[in-house]
This record gives C-alpha cells, structure tokens and sequence, in this order.
C-alpha cells in the first residue's frame, strides 16, 4: 500500500504514512488529534511540480 499524506487537525503538521500505521498522537505536537488526508489527486499538486498534498484541505 503506498503512503499518503496526512495533516494534523491541532498543528497542521504534515507527514506520508499509510493509513493502517497512523501514530497515537501528533508526531510533532503530541497531541492527539484527527489526521486528515490531505494527499493530492489532482494534476496541479501532485509530485514532481507541486508539493504532493493538496493545501486547501484542513485548512483553519
């Protein structure tokens, strides 16, 4: 299974995972939290000319 791109729902932090080994907590913030799926599926910002997540998702 490849890996996705995931946003914590505190800190926004972002990291590539697959989704049968997302962590407890935030990696980064500690906290536990929703992880949202924020991998691209569209042309504009998948690899290699955009970041490979889509920004608009999760955004506060």
């Amino acid at each position: 299974m490849d890996q996705m791109n995931w946003k914590c729902s505190n800190c926004g932090y972002t990291f590539l995972s697959q989704p049968d080994r997302l962590p407890e907590k935030c990696p980064s913030c500690g906290e536990k939290c929703t992880f949202l799926d924020v991998t691209c599926y569209t042309p504009d910002c998948q690899l290699p000319q955009g970041p490979g997540f889509d920004p608009r998702i999760g955004q506060k």
